[in-house]
């Protein structure tokens, strides 16, 4: 391919096009190569990342450090996976920018960063992406910016992400613009682009992890503060009644002395049904010592009625809150009616009271 005449096509500056003839050429030369890569060249490769990665990480991470990203977060083989670290994004979050593998830069949004080692010559600004901490950090510093960089660097990505000015100095540090279809850059940028997705895939399923986390934190607080306020609650309640206790369900205590049935039968499925008067309903209670489970549930005329109860609370004796009514059913660990008596009460926190029926 006669580069010089493919790059005037693509711009009709002489100094873009001269720049676009050296980035063609280290380009093609750079494919080139990967076809002719054999099976041991390949395994060396391999063998020198296995290497890297056996070695500890750096994990403090700070602006303006170039790392060398773990080869988890990069997909395929090649130049080294250099990237600078711009700027903290937000709490725990980092921005941080690839080097192109190439030493002009292919696009505006590409940089010249003036370091003279190999695969360090050029920042990607367009391909920066932002990445926890505890990604970025599973990595190798490898040096830093100059701050001079790191700031033209920060402001070019503001520049291709959110339409700022750039002074006029900078043209003579980033790359043409990409116009034509048939221009080879749009490869290369897109490829740059899939090479770095695994970093922008791990980034995404931590940020939903830690929201996830956030809201169950956040839920098992409130459900806490709740809890703690209902046991105050229904404790004063119960303190009026605790001489009635006997008009609660009373649950009994299997393996225990204090179960009248057998050892053989205190393992058996069995039920016990009450009436609670004031509601009209009645609550069968299903023991299953087998699945260490009773089973509180509310029947009107004989079928269960999954709305008469609803939001009801279950709690001990003591007015620890161990169940709650959904659908008509309450589902009760054994294990936690130790005292052998549940009590049931209303969203008011009464205490209702319940008759056993024989059946």
């Amino acid at each position: 391919m006669n580069t010089s005449l493919f790059s005037r096509i693509m711009s009709d500056n002489d100094a873009d096009a001269a720049l676009l003839d050296a980035w063609l050429a280290e380009r093609e030369a750079d494919l080139a190569l990967r076809e002719v890569q054999d099976a041991e060249l390949a395994f060396t490769v391999d063998a020198d990342r296995l290497a890297a990665a056996a070695a500890p990480f750096d994990g403090n991470v700070e602006p303006g450090q170039i790392r060398i990203l773990s080869p988890e977060f990069v997909f395929g083989d090649g130049a080294i996976p250099y990237v600078a670290v711009l700027d903290r994004w937000m709490e725990d979050m980092w921005l941080v920018a690839p080097y192109s593998p190439y030493s002009y830069p292919a696009s505006e949004g590409e940089m010249a960063t003036g370091d003279r080692l190999v695969g360090r010559r050029v920042l990607q600004c367009w391909n920066a992406r932002t990445a926890h901490e505890s990604l970025v950090s599973q990595s190798y510093v490898a040096g830093s910016l100059d701050e001079s960089v790191r700031k033209n660097a920060l402001a070019l990505f503001r520049h291709v992400t959110a339409g700022t000015t750039l002074p006029e100095s900078f043209a003579a540090l980033v790359g043409p613009p990409v116009l034509s279809k048939a221009d080879p850059r749009r490869e290369f940028l897109a490829e740059s682009t899939v090479r770095y997705a695994p970093l922008t895939d791990a980034a995404r399923e931590t940020e939903a992890a830690l929201a996830r986390a956030e809201r169950v934190a956040a839920f098992k607080a409130a459900v806490a503060e709740r809890l703690t306020e209902f046991k105050t609650r229904i404790a004063e309640r119960l303190d009026a009644v605790r001489d009635r206790f006997e008009e609660f369900i009373r649950i009994p205590a299997y393996g225990t002395p204090a179960c009248a049935l057998a050892a053989g039968e205190a393992r058996k499925d069995s039920t016990e049904t009450f009436l609670a008067k004031t509601l009209d309903v009645e609550i069968d209670v299903d023991h299953a010592p087998a699945e260490g489970k009773v089973r509180l549930v509310v029947c009107r005329n004989g079928e269960r009625d999954p709305r008469a109860m609803e939001g009801f609370v279950v709690a001990t004796k003591t007015g620890d809150p161990v169940g709650l009514f959904e659908n008509g059913v309450c589902a009760v660990d054994a294990d936690a009616i130790a005292d052998g008596f549940l009590i049931l009460a209303a969203d008011s926190l009464e205490p209702i009271a319940l008759e056993p029926i024989a059946r």
